[in-house]
């Protein structure tokens, strides 16, 4: 019994150390994995800053859809002396991943100077597809594409020129840490036309656009423009303007523009204002 007495330490600190390993194994099993969260989708490509001369031509695509309603005043040159105020839809589909085709056409009220005929009407249809490789480079965009212009103006009014026209184009897209930059090339076929009872001989022209774009903030981006294309029809003038604007994403789907141009030449409109309203998703 004594030597029980005296064993009974040693009996205890075996059995602490034997049970030990089982007690610290089961404080440390580690815990089950969690399974990973995947990460977000991205988001499908598409701008709703775009541009108002070179709406078609720039290197830059919708969405899904574009759909948009436009007031606008031209004041006329003497190259072109009719005052217009005309309301105007335009509208972009992306059918596939890198193509957008869409189109314009408006209803206007003219006032021309001296003798020539006023009227209401039509303005001319412009319809339009283009290819975008975005991110072909470094935050660099390219396009090509095709604007067709359908004759459905009233010539008469100084509302269109009674003339087919088809242009190639080609434009380029840059996007920097503050400015967005871009400019196009475009080469158009002229049909013979008519404005205002006069008779026109269509002639080939050239067109040449450039562009900035400033992000102000995360809904508000100011644009800068110029625009430049040669003479259309013999014996008319090159058409040469600026134009600055303001796109306000104020919802989701939906952004506020405007914009204020002038004319440099006699073949532009001598002072331009115009207000839209785009819906897009």
């Amino acid at each position: 019994m004594r030597v029980l007495n005296r064993l009974r330490p040693a009996l205890l600190l075996a059995a602490t150390v034997s049970l030990a390993p089982a007690t610290f194994a089961a404080d440390t099993e580690p815990a089950p994995a969690t399974p990973a969260t995947p990460a977000p989708k991205a988001e499908s490509s598409g701008i709703t800053d775009r541009l108002f001369l070179s709406f078609m031509q720039e290197a830059a695509i919708v969405k899904s859809q574009w759909w948009e309603g436009q007031l606008e005043f031209d004041d006329g040159s003497s190259g072109i002396p009719v005052d217009v105020l005309l309301v105007r839809g335009v509208v972009a589909f992306r059918p596939v991943k890198s193509l957008e085709v869409g189109g314009r056409v408006g209803f206007g009220k003219s006032s021309a100077s001296g003798t020539a005929p006023d009227g209401t009407g039509a303005t001319d249809l412009d319809v339009y597809g283009k290819w975008v490789w975005e991110n072909a480079l470094e935050n660099t965009d390219f396009t090509a594409g095709l604007v067709a212009t359908v004759p459905t103006g009233d010539d008469t009014a100084g509302l269109g020129f009674n003339a087919f026209s088809a242009q190639a184009f080609g434009g380029v897209r840059f996007r920097m840490e503050n400015v967005v930059i871009g400019g196009h090339v475009g080469f158009r076929f002229n049909d013979d036309g008519k404005f205002q009872g006069f008779d026109f001989q269509g002639k080939n022209s050239f067109e040449l656009g450039a562009s900035a774009l400033f992000p102000l903030a995360n809904q508000v981006s100011f644009t800068g423009e110029a625009l430049y294309e040669s003479t259309r029809f013999e014996g008319g003038d090159a058409a040469a303007q600026v134009m600055a604007g303001i796109n306000w994403t104020a919802f989701p789907r939906g952004t506020f523009r405007a914009a204020v141009g002038g004319g440099l030449t006699d073949g532009a409109p001598d002072f331009r204002v115009l207000l839209g309203y785009a819906f897009h998703f």
